[in-house]
């Protein structure tokens, strides 16, 4: 019943400030009344058991639905427990299948005791184990995120930007609902005061959602804890909402490594991986988060022992983009902060200084683009390294690699430079990876090895 008023209690909100109290009352005493029947039917008509073959699933009021989930199909069960489900001892299981795709699990159990989540679990995957006894007898591979290196992970954490967007997204939205006279006299006072002293408020809600973004960093990640098993990796975590994500061994299309501006100065990174159909909601732009933080020379040893068919190689002999190139990687990201410098000088001159300052961090973080940029492959592998913002790192196997595209601009191809694109499949739409400004006969050779990939590996 919760997750219908969730839903809808956006539009509670609207309905309460734009119209009558006494409407929306009415309104909210009809709804609660018509959801609560609607939740007991749905709850009354909904029923699953598990056979030697398959979990089958029967559901709805009015039209009756039966289907069934072969056992060997399920690739995947993942269990999440919201705020509301730890209070009632309950939670949700998602269950995704070899064909699984697009934005939805194959099946979803919305609130089950979390005793019978377990059984359930262990009952789905009976049919996938093997010499059972055994591996129960052998000390299991795990590793547990310490407080302080979740901390840490906290403070050195790019979520910044997120918070941001999401702080901006709210203002956007409530907008209209701030009275016209305080707008316009927030306005006037941010125009009127002194530099000094709107530096002094920018840090200020810096400083504020910079803890809020260590605090969420915590909540997210708390009780980390990645097990390897024969076929696949277990990942639990969070304070609040606890999630347990199954990661199969044969899901896996790449690993990669994120680097920060921060954590590269101090050494750390964060582990991440690409899966097929993946829906596990724990992502950096559509990737799952495999281990918050390591330091980088943890990191080898980390991957041979949970991924070990991704085993890492520091000793990369990178194909970098030319001397040539960087021009373009200096221009392609600071031109509109470049821009933004006539306008802002000409309608409020007293801030010029803002776009001036925010061209030169784009300059800077162009230049390190442009260092950072490399490709590799060799006789199973390729090896991307680029920057955005932050430093990603990535491997995958030839065969992962769905699609692989040169692009040329007017002048790339003055300088005979291209940007590579390599495309894997991912998340809705699959998961792509470029990089700007490399030689245009270095981009053919890889083409070239890619097309010759040997059928061995995997």
């Amino acid at each position: 019943m919760a997750k219908p008023i969730k839903e809808f209690f956006f539009y509670f909100i609207v309905i309460m400030f734009a119209g009558d109290l006494f409407i929306f009352f009415i309104f909210l005493g009809i709804f609660l009344v018509l959801n609560l029947i609607y939740a007991v039917l749905t709850w009354h008509r909904y029923s699953y058991y598990v056979t030697d073959e398959a979990l089958w699933i029967e559901y709805g009021i009015f039209k009756r639905t039966k289907r069934s989930i072969a056992k060997n199909r399920i690739q995947s069960i993942d269990l999440t427990e919201s705020v509301l489900h730890r209070l009632f001892k309950l939670t949700s299981i998602q269950i995704e299948t070899a064909a699984g795709g697009g934005s939805k699990a194959e099946a979803t159990l919305r609130a089950v005791t979390l005793e019978e989540g377990k059984r359930l679990t262990e009952t789905l995957k009976e049919s996938q184990e093997q010499e059972l006894e055994l591996l129960e007898e052998q000390a299991p591979i795990m590793k547990k995120i310490t407080f302080q290196r979740l901390l840490l992970a906290g403070i050195t954490s790019g979520g910044v930007g997120l918070i941001i967007g999401f702080l901006v997204a709210g203002l956007v939205e409530i907008e209209e609902l701030i009275p016209e006279n305080i707008y316009d006299e927030t306005l006037e006072w941010l125009l009127s005061a002194s530099i000094f002293l709107l530096i002094i408020v920018v840090l200020m809600l810096m400083l504020a959602v910079y803890l809020i973004s260590v605090i969420w960093v915590i909540i997210r990640y708390g009780n980390f804890t990645i097990k390897r098993s024969e076929n696949e990796l277990i990942i639990t975590r969070g304070l609040l909402e606890r999630k347990q994500l199954t990661i199969p061994f044969d899901r896996i299309q790449a690993v990669g490594i994120e680097e920060n501006i921060i954590r590269q100065a101090f050494g750390y990174a964060s582990v991440f991986v690409e899966i097929a159909g993946s829906k596990t909601g724990d992502q950096i732009a559509d990737s799952t988060i495999l281990f918050p933080l390591l330091q980088t020379r943890e990191i080898p040893a980390f991957m041979e022992e949970f991924v070990p068919k991704f085993i890492w190689n520091e000793d990369v002999d990178w194909v970098k983009p030319p001397a040539s190139a960087s021009p373009l990687y200096l221009i392609r990201s600071s031109t509109i902060f470049v821009l933004a410098i006539i306008p802002v000088f000409i309608f409020f001159p007293s801030f010029v200084w803002i776009p001036i300052v925010l061209s030169g961090l784009a300059l800077f973080m162009g230049w390190l683009g442009y260092k950072d940029a490399g490709l590799y492959v060799n006789d199973n592998r390729l090896f991307i390294r680029y920057r955005r913002i932050t430093r990603v790192t990535v491997q995958l196997y030839h065969k992962r690699v769905q699609a692989f595209e040169k692009r040329q601009n007017v002048l790339q191809r003055r300088l005979h430079l291209a940007t590579m694109k390599a495309s894997i499949i991912s998340h809705v739409g699959g998961r792509h990876f470029h990089i700007n400004d490399v030689i245009e006969n270095e981009i053919d050779q890889v083409s070239d090895k890619l097309a010759y990939r040997k059928k061995g590996s995997i």
